[in-house]
C-alpha cells in the first residue's frame, strides 16, 4: 500500500492540473468565441461569418505613468469583409493583477447611453462614431492605412467581471449614413437610432458554458492591427492602491 501511495498522489496531481487547464480555456470554437472560466461564456454574432478570431496583446496607456500596462485580448470579428456591410466584434480583455477596468464611461458625444441585459449579463451600452484611422479593425474590411478615412456608427456594449480584472465587449458597426454625417453631433432617441440599437442588440448571442468544454482552438488574430488596440476600443484602467487593496 505504501508503494502505491506516491503513485496515487502523482496521478491525482496530474488530474488536478488537467482539470485546471481545461477550466481556463479561451479561444475559438466553430463560429463562436468561448471562455470556460471567469466568466464561462460563449459569444458570437448571428447570421454573419467570422472574418478573424483569436488572441493578441497590447500595452494600454494609463494616467499615472509613461509605460503601458500589458493587456491580453481574445476576440472574434464578423462580417462580409466589405466596409459597406455591417461589422460585429466580440471581445474579452484581461488586465494583469493589481489593475482593474474602470467603470464603463459615456464617451464624448455618445448618445443613448443605458444599461441593457443580454443573456444573463448586464452591459453598459452607448452609440457613437468611429473613424477608420488608427482603428484596429479597419484593415479587416479592406481599408488601407493610406486610404481616406471613413466612419462607422457604433453601438457598443461593455461589462466588467472577475473582480473587474476582465471585461467583455460587444460592438456592432454600420457605415455612417449621410443624413447623420451631415447633422453632427449625433441626436439620440430618434426612430433611426432606436432601429439601429435594435439591430445591434439582435446581432449577438450570449450563453453560459461548462468548464470542461472540448474542441476550443487557440490562435493569433493576425489581421487585427494590434498596434492600434487601445482605450478607444477597450476602455480605461486604473491601479489598485497597494496600501488599501493588498
Amino acid at each position: 500500500m505504501s508503494r502505491k501511495l506516491p503513485m496515487l498522489c502523482v496521478l491525482l496531481l496530474a488530474l488536478a492540473l488537467v482539470a485546471c487547464l481545461a477550466g481556463t480555456q479561451r479561444g475559438i470554437q466553430g463560429n463562436a468565441y468561448v471562455s470556460t472560466a471567469r466568466p464561462a461564456i460563449v459569444m458570437q454574432a448571428k447570421n454573419l461569418p467570422m472574418l478573424t478570431g483569436g488572441e493578441g496583446s497590447c500595452n494600454l496607456a494609463w494616467a499615472g505613468g509613461l509605460s503601458g500596462v500589458p493587456v491580453r485580448v481574445w476576440l472574434a470579428v464578423y462580417g462580409s469583409g466589405k466596409f459597406a456591410d455591417a461589422l460585429a466584434i466580440v471581445a474579452q480583455a484581461d488586465v494583469i493583477h493589481g489593475w482593474y477596468w474602470d467603470d464603463d464611461f459615456d464617451r464624448p458625444f455618445s448618445v443613448d447611453n443605458e444599461d441593457e441585459i443580454m443573456g444573463t449579463v448586464k452591459f453598459h451600452a452607448s452609440t457613437y462614431i468611429v473613424e477608420s484611422g488608427h482603428d484596429p479593425f479597419s484593415g479587416i474590411v479592406g481599408i488601407s492605412e493610406s486610404s481616406s478615412p471613413v466612419r462607422w456608427i457604433v453601438r457598443s456594449y461593455a461589462a466588467r467581471c472577475n473582480f473587474n480584472e476582465s471585461k467583455i465587449i460587444l460592438q456592432y458597426r454600420e457605415p455612417l449614413p449621410e443624413h447623420l454625417a451631415a447633422s453632427q453631433p449625433l441626436m439620440g432617441q430618434t426612430d433611426w437610432m432606436r432601429a439601429f440599437a435594435q439591430r445591434a442588440r439582435n446581432a449577438f448571442t450570449l450563453e453560459t458554458t461548462s468548464e470542461n468544454r472540448l474542441g476550443i482552438v487557440r490562435c493569433y488574430a493576425d489581421t487585427v492591427r494590434w498596434r492600434y488596440m487601445d482605450q478607444r476600443f477597450l476602455g480605461t484602467i486604473s491601479r489598485y492602491d497597494p496600501l488599501v487593496s493588498f
